[in-house]
């Protein structure tokens, strides 16, 4: 597959758990050849399909799968002088290297930027951090239940009149951040192409969690007050509603004044046009609920399916808010490649989600099951230089670890 943006870059995933390795299947998905390290024991995540009711063995491990497919694994003892002999061969040969390390045990092992940038003036150095690389919080730990959904307030702020606090969706804030890591870390292949220079690429969990609420900092800085009620909303057409049958819809006006004459022919309250405690976004924010007290009983009067095909008519966004469960036969996933079906390594069928990024005249990755443990230690280190004897030697020493 040659028609790939980063046919030819080499990349060494220095990470685990969740969004580190993730940003490593984005490169491997454009063309990378990503190189795993990990210690002889493994990544920790190797047994979270566990965790998520999956099965985490050599036969099927779903979440390797989504966030270490089409990658190499090299496990290394960074605490051996040889281990990190190899790891320095590897970074003179490699354009890129990403890690979620703490940066105390990234300093511990040599592998901080400063050390790195000095060796190795031409790689791409990119970390990602639970809260950035300033300040008192640089080497506490963060997943992204605490950085990306506690610390940024969305953990209480998003429910419901946050009565409750939000039972974080699992790996979420990871996968997002990946994005950030991953774009970052190609944008200056630019550079290294043009000067043979290296860069740095910072990005956090808590600093991608602001940004994707960013408009949300803004308003609370400007008097707006979370968390919210969908009986009170800012805009009333921009809102939950429950339909006949029983399913909810999201109904998202964006321009208000512009479309209020319109939502109010759909609903058939066309005498509400020229009511002035509604007809301008100004008005309604002091009356949001007194709308909603009018429009919920006219959304219980009929079924999703005829909704949708009103709203369809009128141009209106909207669609039905769905479960999880949900997206598993929806046929738009499935015909813009969202999801996919491979096969594990027992020979059975299973399904995963592609990384979010398409390209136009680019071929789609072949799914490569994600490595087992050592399966490339072999193959990785006779592209370095060593033999098969020496391999065998640095296996049996406890420096690598090979199948």
């Amino acid at each position: 597959m040659m028609n790939q943006p980063l046919k030819g870059i080499k990349v060494i995933d220095f990470s685990a758990y969740g969004a580190g390795p993730a940003a490593g299947k984005m490169l491997a998905d454009w063309g990378a050849d990503v190189i795993k390290i990990e210690p002889l024991k493994g990544d920790p995540s190797r047994s979270t399909s566990k965790t998520l009711g999956m099965r985490a063995d050599d036969g099927e491990n779903q979440h390797m799968e989504l966030k270490d497919a089409n990658k190499r694994s090299l496990p290394l003892n960074m605490k051996t002088a040889a281990g990190k002999e190899i790891m320095d061969k590897l970074l003179d040969k490699a354009n890129i290297f990403i890690s979620n390390y703490r940066i105390k045990a990234l300093q511990g092992m040599g592998l901080d930027y400063e050390t790195v940038s000095k060796k190795h003036p031409h790689i791409i150095w990119g970390i990602l951090t639970g809260f950035g690389l300033e300040g008192a919080m640089v080497n506490n730990p963060g997943f992204d239940t605490v950085a990306f959904y506690a610390k940024t307030g969305q953990m209480i702020d998003f429910c419901e009149n946050g009565e409750f606090p939000l039972t974080p969706p699992f790996g979420l804030g990871d996968m997002g951040t990946a994005c950030s890591l991953a774009g970052g870390v190609a944008a200056c292949l630019y550079r290294q192409a043009k000067t043979g220079e290296g860069e740095k690429v910072i990005v956090s969990l808590y600093g991608q969690g602001l940004w994707d609420e960013s408009a949300l900092v803004q308003s609370v800085y400007h008097g707006d007050i979370w968390p919210k009620t969908r009986k009170k909303p800012d805009s009333p057409l921009r809102n939950t509603f429950k339909c006949k049958d029983g399913v909810w819809m999201m109904i998202s006006v964006i321009v208000y004044d512009r479309y209020f004459p319109v939502f109010c022919k759909v609903v058939g309250r066309e005498d509400l046009i020229n009511d002035k405690r509604f007809n301008t976004e100004t008005a309604v924010k002091a009356n949001a609920e007194t709308l909603m007290k009018i429009l919920d009983p006219i959304f219980l009067s009929k079924d999703f399916a005829e909704w949708d095909r009103i709203l369809n008519e009128a141009d209106i966004a909207h669609d039905r808010i769905n479960h999880i469960k949900d997206i598993l036969n929806d046929k738009q996933a499935w015909d813009n490649g969202f999801l996919y079906k491979y096969k594990n390594r027992d020979g059975v069928e299973d399904l995963t989600v592609s990384t979010p990024v398409k390209f136009g005249t680019s071929e789609p990755p072949e799914h490569r099951n994600a490595p087992l443990l050592g399966e490339h230690t072999v193959e990785v280190l006779i592209e370095l230089g060593y033999d098969r004897k020496a391999i065998g030697e640095l296996a049996a020493s406890g420096v690598t670890k090979m199948l």
